[in-house]
């Protein structure tokens, strides 16, 4: 998402768009944002040198439990403030990396797909949440 600095009025410049997962890097097989991400805000240049992005953005992804490998899916729906240096020089400001990193950074380093999931059995592999272990004991 490309912003031009000289299109910002006085009192902001408000945005509505929707991008594209692929577009923002954010659909790999690690990572998978499985619906467009939604931008909402306003941009504004609070005085000669630095624009202010106001935003709120909503994206779903797809991931795995990190501990029965179940597929889940997860809502990122955050406010968010981004903030530009800016010189006479520059044209346009480009919100989608900032954005993508925002996005990476509101995920959990591991989710899970349930508070108590029991996980898997480390001997048979059974999904305890769901089937009793098929280990032999004794």
């Amino acid at each position: 998402m490309k912003i031009c600095i000289r299109e910002i009025p006085p009192q902001g410049l408000e945005i509505k768009e929707t991008l594209d997962p692929k577009a923002l890097g954010l659909y790999d097989d690690d990572l998978k944002c499985v619906t467009p991400v939604v931008v909402e805000g306003n941009v504004e240049r609070i005085d000669p040198r630095n624009v202010l992005a106001g935003l709120h953005v909503k994206g779903t992804f797809s991931s795995i439990c990190g501990r029965c490998l179940e597929p889940i899916a997860q809502t990122v729906d955050q406010d968010l403030t981004l903030s530009f240096e800016v010189d006479k020089k520059t044209e346009f400001i480009e919100l989608d990396e900032d954005i993508r990193q925002e996005l990476i950074l509101a995920l959990p380093p591991v989710t899970l797909c349930k508070e108590d999931c029991k996980g898997l059995c480390p001997g048979c592999g059974a999904n305890l949440n769901t089937e009793k272990c098929k280990c032999k004991k004794g």
